[in-house]
């Protein structure tokens, strides 16, 4: 049988996709042609909601939260198998003990 990739998808709506704007969060990102998922950690910048009859794509606009010097690109929702909000943006700096 033939897999329908909506059914891994997250379901992304406009008021999920705004509460991640600004917010560092853990995607898992997928595609039709290759059933391997990548992850990434990211820092949401923009969020693009879909307007029905004109633009029904929505996605974000981020930079990868570990090279935040990076320039921004675009993840669409519908490539995006789940999401994570980072609750804490960890630091992984050793840190001097007294």
């Amino acid at each position: 049988g033939t897999t329908d990739m909506s059914s891994q998808c997250a379901a992304i709506d406009s008021a999920t996709a705004l509460s991640c704007l600004g917010q560092t969060v853990l995607m898992e990102l997928g595609w039709d042609d290759d059933p391997e998922s990548v992850w990434r950690c990211l820092h949401v910048l923009g969020v693009v909601l879909p307007k029905e009859g004109i633009y029904e794509h929505g996605h974000f606009v981020v930079v990868n939260a570990l090279a935040p010097e990076a320039f921004p690109y675009e993840i669409f929702w519908a490539h995006i198998r789940t999401l994570q909000r980072v609750c804490q943006w960890i630091d992984v700096q050793p840190r001097a003990t007294a």
